[in-house]
């Protein structure tokens, strides 16, 4: 999606390795194209009408434009997360690795705590096969590792979503 409007944006596209949803010691991928966007010319969280004017291609599908944004499951989370430092994987490829904590703002609750690191790359084609070996196996290797803080079958995003009434969950990531 391209915003429509003046100030800040950047144009994403990247590919997320999750765990398998009933096994550790794999991955599969996730994929989303999006943009970070600020701007002082809209705000957000009127409704749709108001976001579709940030982002133009929302007014073709099927919504009323007076939707509210709402909270799902009136849970506001605070996402707490500090950079611990940089991981190197040969040949120049490297990532940052950060810690990430979820918590409900109202309860002051931690929900989820998060490892992740992250690859920057424009082209494939220019990180060694021996490089996103050694990244994948890690990736593999931490999860076996850590294996008692592991819940399968879920992501952040799902559980907040599983806070509330799971007979209205119509899809999944």
């Amino acid at each position: 999606m391209r915003p429509q409007l003046g100030g800040h944006d950047e144009v994403k596209f990247k590919e997320e390795l999750l765990l398998e949803r009933d096994r550790l010691g794999g991955m599969r991928s996730v994929y989303s194209h999006g943009c970070v966007l600020t701007s002082p010319n809209i705000e957000l969280d009127r409704g749709i009408e108001d976001i579709a004017r940030a982002f133009p291609t929302l007014k073709r599908i099927d919504i009323r434009p007076r939707t509210k944004m709402m909270l799902v499951n009136n849970v506001a989370v605070e996402e707490v997360q500090n950079t611990m430092g940089i991981i190197h994987f040969g040949h120049h490829f490297k990532g940052k690795t950060t810690i990430a904590i979820w918590r409900s703002r109202a309860l002051e609750k931690s929900l989820s705590g998060e490892f992740a690191f992250q690859c920057k790359f424009d082209r494939l084609d220019e990180v060694s096969k021996e490089s996103i070996e050694l990244s994948e196996e890690f990736y593999k290797r931490v999860q076996l590792d850590c294996a008692e803080w592991i819940k399968l079958g879920t992501t952040k995003t799902a559980m907040v979503y599983g806070l509330g009434d799971r007979q209205q969950l119509k899809n999944r990531e």
